[in-house]
């Protein structure tokens, strides 16, 4: 080989079998590979795993069933509301009518006890029930500007 471009071919050719022949003898590919060991530490995290996953079924399956309470108990309380706020109602329209029979028959007392007499023609007027005391009145000032200061600078 007198050529130079010949000889740098030949190099070339024989780095690039040397290298992958090296490569193929390091991978091994005649030795079976052996079977992968398993790290205990991934075991105990899949069975964790597989536990926790076990738990929040049960867990779920819990909460719904409390819900499930929840919500009977809760319509049932509903309607006891209801029912006492009716019951309540027709007592407060009992009361309403006994305070007005009440009221009437203090009036017809008032007119059976005013003495009757030629001079007195005049209607006068029947007293009523004393209304219910209102709010107080509180009266808000509007509040306060700010004090006037002065600086003096020399």
């Amino acid at each position: 080989m007198t050529s130079y471009l010949g000889r740098v071919y030949a190099i070339t050719l024989a780095i690039v079998v040397f290298f992958l022949s090296w490569a193929i003898i390091a991978a091994r590919p005649w030795v079976s590979a052996p079977e992968a060991k398993t790290d205990p530490r991934i075991l105990a995290l899949n069975a964790r795993e597989q536990k926790l996953h076990r738990d929040a079924v049960e867990i779920r399956a819990i909460v719904q069933k409390r819900w499930t309470v929840y919500r009977a108990q809760l319509v049932r309380r509903k309607h006891q509301i209801a029912l006492r706020k009716k019951a309540q109602q027709k007592l407060l329209a009992q009361q309403a009518l006994a305070a007005q029979q009440a009221l009437a028959a203090q009036q017809a007392q008032v007119v059976r006890s005013v003495p009757s007499s030629p001079t007195y023609h005049s209607a006068a007027p029947a007293p009523s029930a004393p209304s219910a005391p209102s709010a107080p009145i509180v009266k808000v000032a509007p509040p306060a500007s700010p004090p006037a200061t002065s600086t003096k600078t020399s």
